[in-house]
């Protein structure tokens, strides 16, 4: 994989995963040049984030990168965009609707693992906070792997 120049994090609505995930990766980046987006496989209208996906958020001093639900879209997509769903079901849908973008993994099969990230639908805050703590893991393993890259990259072109 080349120089990953943005990652985009996505779930089917836009509303709770993929912006803990692009939270937590834009609270690590640090100066990094490496866009990060979240977006939704079925974003009907703008939608606010999940609030139990806010409150844990905040009680970790994280920011969300957007208030309301975004969906994916061709244009968002650079040259070295890396893509990372929470589902398997979810990266399918991706490769289905554009063929052409290369880079697309499950956030735990980017990381060597196997298995979705799952909402906690209804479930209580302690319920979202323990899906926090799995996508705070591997989208710092996902990070560690793509920092590396770039640290790789650097020192081949010196």
């Amino acid at each position: 994989m080349s120089a990953v120049k943005k990652v985009i994090f996505v779930c089917t609505d836009n509303t709770c995963l993929s912006n803990m995930a692009a939270a937590v990766f834009e609270g690590i980046r640090g100066e990094r040049e490496i866009e990060v987006a979240s977006r939704g496989l079925v974003v009907l209208f703008p939608e606010p984030i999940n609030q139990k996906a806010v409150a844990i958020l905040t009680s970790h001093q994280l920011k969300l990168l957007a208030d309301e639900a975004k969906p994916l879209e061709s244009r968002d997509f650079v040259p070295g965009t890396l893509v990372l769903t929470m589902t398997g079901a979810e990266r399918d849908q991706v490769k289905e609707r554009f063929p052409d973008m290369p880079n697309i993994f499950t956030l735990r099969e980017f990381d060597g693992q196997e298995g979705d990230i799952v909402e906690p639908l209804g479930g209580t805050l302690a319920d979202y906070g323990a899906c926090y703590e799995h996508i705070d893991l591997f989208t710092k393993v996902a990070a560690e792997i793509i920092f590396k890259e770039e640290e790789k990259d650097d020192s081949a072109g010196m």
